[in-house]
């Protein structure tokens, strides 16, 4: 786990990995978000469960070093035919836990004094299912800013009906590489579809790339927040 806590702080940044990581997938880029924010708490922790992603692989709590925010309840966890059917169940996945990271972001925001448009929710991949699930959540109290580098469409399926929030910035951060192999696997461009979902989604995407999260990811995501900000002051 990385826990940031600058002497003098006005914000809060969270940052959750993707399936089967931990958080020492944040690591090699904490000295370029510590310089973006330099005044912002930042919090990265490793996902509670492991063994699998899936319920059939009897994901038990912690242990090892790869590790899962939240399981999804089928075994064919990667057409949308199944998604849509197990919509109930693979969404209360999510609400457990986006309700646990909304409970963790709830904390910090007393120890700080800290107000819901001072928090940044951010992930690669299924963290990033996971912090928009959170943000999706936060009806009455909404955070300003989610960011979701390679974002997936997991909890937009199974939230979108009930949890629309078109006040938050809904940054999709995403490479070249990466933008052309989501649409082949499944036809669609991600930011696109959350924008028909009602969703205030903001697409960034750098040149080139792979399947990694990289520095260039890293630095245009978190650049456009601060972009924004200064649009608004002026």
């Amino acid at each position: 786990m990385f826990e940031i806590i600058p002497k003098e702080i006005d914000r809060a940044l969270f940052y959750f990995h993707s399936a089967g990581s931990n958080s020492k997938q944040i690591a090699p880029f904490l000295k370029e978000i510590e310089a973006l924010f330099p005044t912002a708490y930042i919090w990265a922790g490793d996902g509670n469960l492991s063994n699998s992603a899936l319920m059939s692989g009897h994901p038990t709590y912690g242990g090892l070093k790869e590790r899962y925010w939240f399981v999804f309840p089928m075994d064919d966890a990667c057409t949308e035919e199944s998604f849509l059917k197990n919509k109930q169940s693979m969404g209360a996945s999510l609400l457990s836990a986006g309700s646990f990271v909304n409970y963790l972001v709830d904390i910090v925001m007393r120890r700080y004094n800290l107000s819901a448009d001072k928090i940044i929710l951010s992930g690669f991949q299924h963290g990033g299912a996971l912090a928009l699930s959170a943000a999706m959540m936060r009806k009455y109290d909404p955070f300003n800013q989610v960011v979701l580098f390679e974002p997936y469409l997991l909890e937009a399926y199974f939230m979108n009906q009930n949890m629309i929030i078109p006040d938050t910035g809904v940054y999709c951060i995403d490479n070249e590489h990466i933008r052309k192999r989501t649409y082949n696997w499944i036809g669609v461009y991600t930011d696109e579809e959350l924008r028909k979902m009602g969703m205030n989604a903001i697409k960034v995407t750098v040149q080139g790339g792979d399947d990694h999260l990289s520095m260039e990811m890293i630095r245009n995501g978190f650049a456009a927040i601060l972009e924004s900000e200064q649009k608004k002051k002026s």
